[in-house]
């Protein structure tokens, strides 16, 4: 019962640092319109090893969530299971 805590706790700490990571990895910059009266222009840069992280980390989160799931499957069904 504490590891399928422990593995929940987990998951919800890697969906923590995924969404962090992103954050990390996403930058907007805005410049003044090049003709006087067009629209600024904004621009999104992403950093391909901050989005790689963040995608492990919700990778890690799911398969952290799947067993602590698979665990707790587990148990319930052996619970009343004398041999």
């Amino acid at each position: 019962m504490l590891v399928t805590a422990g593995e929940a706790v987990g998951a919800v700490a890697m969906l923590a640092v995924a969404a962090w990571c992103w954050t990390r990895g996403v930058s907007r910059s805005e410049f003044e319109p090049v003709v006087p009266g067009a629209p600024p222009f904004t621009s999104v840069d992403y950093s391909g090893t901050w989005i790689g992280v963040a995608f492990a980390a919700v990778l890690a989160a799911g398969l952290l969530a799947l067993d602590a799931g698979r665990r707790r499957r587990r148990a319930s069904t052996h619970r009343g299971y004398h041999g």
